[in-house]
């Protein structure tokens, strides 16, 4: 029997316990072999649930670990993946990949110099409403595609998800990496991409602070762009929100189709009774493709689930949709400059 990929995880952070501990239950291909945290409390958690714990970055990295896991704040992201690289690490990082698309690029380009993998925990590309979305797409139900509308709306910010003991409030600060645009937004681009419905051209955008009075932080974001198929997609966060919104409404030359929830959706054709499309509740329980591919690409070269290819085109649009919607400022003779801030 192979022996199972040494994973050392740095960040033991709420996403950890809820998200990924569950996963490596489910796979035999991955084993936890330590972790590193900032804050004596979660350390002290960790030896609790078990696991090995180091209580420097370096000890870690420098333990007999095959991969990492980067699952902190987003601000840190591009500097702990080049650090694990640089030590002959495989590295799996939290979305967003990092801060920008310019930092993904470095470390595309320092894992090839070290002939190191790298991926990206897009789970997101696993849930049941985006694949019956992708499954009803291919399958030509609504014709020729026309407009793709997703929405992600909630009440707050969800910086209470953070852990007390480190900052809870990092998702409020820009420093940090705070925001609906890195936040939630990757995950719709990453989806919206996915989709595979044409080249993103024109891209006209809102960024907005509902909650801070001081604007530190996006909590609304509205994106309507347009692919060289004609397709018009569009991309709607609102943190303000306590309504329901449909997740997606997928338009066609033939049908619509409206995702409600993951578990509700309909079909909507001109002059008849809309209709109920079955739907798969089970959300994300394909996310443990990302760790069996990992595993897999290590020891035998096989493909990843998520490249770091595929992360870097998400974060390029996430950096023009930001550009887009900054305000436009004029210059001295006159002319416009779009999407700049000074």
């Amino acid at each position: 029997m192979t022996s199972p990929i040494r994973l050392g995880i740095v960040g033991f952070g709420r996403i950890v316990e809820l998200v990924h501990l569950p996963l490596f239950k489910r796979l035999n291909q991955i084993e936890v072999a330590g972790i590193f945290d900032l804050t004596p409390q979660r350390q002290a958690l960790a030896v609790k649930r078990g696991f090995q714990v180091y209580d420097r970055l370096e000890a870690l990295l420098d333990a007999e670990v095959d991969a990492v896991l980067i699952a902190t704040p987003p601000n840190s992201h591009a500097e702990l993946a080049e650090l694990a690289l640089r030590r002959g690490k495989h590295v799996l990082i939290e979305k967003p990949v990092t801060m920008n698309a310019e930092e993904s690029i470095r470390i595309r380009d320092i894992a090839n110099q070290e002939e190191r993998l790298v991926t990206v925990f897009h789970n997101r590309r696993f849930d049941s409403d985006y694949l019956l979305v992708k499954r009803i797409l291919a399958e030509g139900v609504l014709g020729e595609p026309l407009f793709v509308e997703r929405r992600h709306h909630m009440f707050g910010t969800g910086a209470s998800f953070g852990v007390k003991s480190f900052y809870q409030q990092w998702r409020n600060e820009q420093r940090y990496g705070g925001g609906a645009l890195l936040d939630w937004g990757v995950h719709l681009a990453d989806q919206l991409l996915r989709l595979e419905l044409g080249a993103i051209g024109d891209i006209r955008a809102t960024m907005r602070s509902i909650w801070s009075p001081n604007g530190e932080v996006d909590d609304f974001v509205q994106a309507a762009m347009a692919t060289d198929r004609n397709v018009l997609l569009s991309m709607n966060i609102n943190f303000a929100s306590a309504a329901s919104s449909p997740m997606w409404v997928v338009g066609g030359d033939k049908a619509t189709l409206q995702v409600v929830s993951a578990s509700e959706a309909y079909l909507f054709e001109h002059g008849k009774q809309p209709r109920a499309v079955e739907t798969d509740s089970q959300a994300n329980a394909g996310a443990e493709r990302i760790y069996a591919s990992f595993a897999d690409a290590m020891r035998s070269g096989g493909p990843l689930e998520i490249t770091l290819d595929q992360a870097i085109e998400t974060m390029t649009l996430l950096d023009q949709i930001r550009a887009s919607a900054q305000p436009n400022k004029e210059r001295a003779d006159g002319n416009l400059i779009f999407g700049t801030t000074g």
